[in-house]
């Protein structure tokens, strides 16, 4: 979030702009969402993030490699390597935990907080705006007819 002056947390501030769309963590339950659907490997994994629409906010490949280790240090993926899907060196498989099953769904309902707070607030400035709009026209046509 920026803070005062451009000295939020990110870099980003007031004078390089906001950067919408940028959920803090949120590669975290992104990943989780796609070892549910099926056991992978990292890169598979960094390819299909596109698919939750993170490609405006590609991510280094090498981010991704410590938030899956992260999960398994914390016993939300278990991981094996399969040296049967490419002729080159074997592969490190994630696979979801039943503990991992329950991070993701406590995300998804931390998610839906998030959606609703966020709601509230377009709404609010929604209406704001069109209170804003309203006061400021009968001033403008004031000015044209001077």
């Amino acid at each position: 979030m920026p803070g005062p002056r451009g000295h939020g947390a990110g870099g980003h501030g007031f004078r390089h702009g906001v950067r919408p769309r940028r959920i803090s963590k949120f590669a975290e339950p992104a990943l989780l969402l796609l070892l549910h659907r099926n056991p992978t490997h990292g890169y598979a994994l960094a390819e299909r993030m596109r698919e939750l629409g993170m490609d405006a906010y590609p991510m280094d490949l090498s981010a991704i490699y410590r938030i899956l280790n992260d999960l398994e240090e914390n016993g939300m993926l278990v991981s094996e390597l399969d040296s049967e899907q490419t002729a080159g060196p074997p592969r490190r498989v994630y696979s979801l935990t039943e503990a991992g099953d329950a991070y993701l769904h406590a995300w998804v309902q931390e998610l839906r907080e998030t959606d609703r707070l966020l709601h509230r607030f377009l709404e609010a400035y929604h209406a704001h705006q069109q209170v804003h709009a309203a006061a400021a026209s009968p001033q403008e046509g004031q000015e044209k007819r001077r």
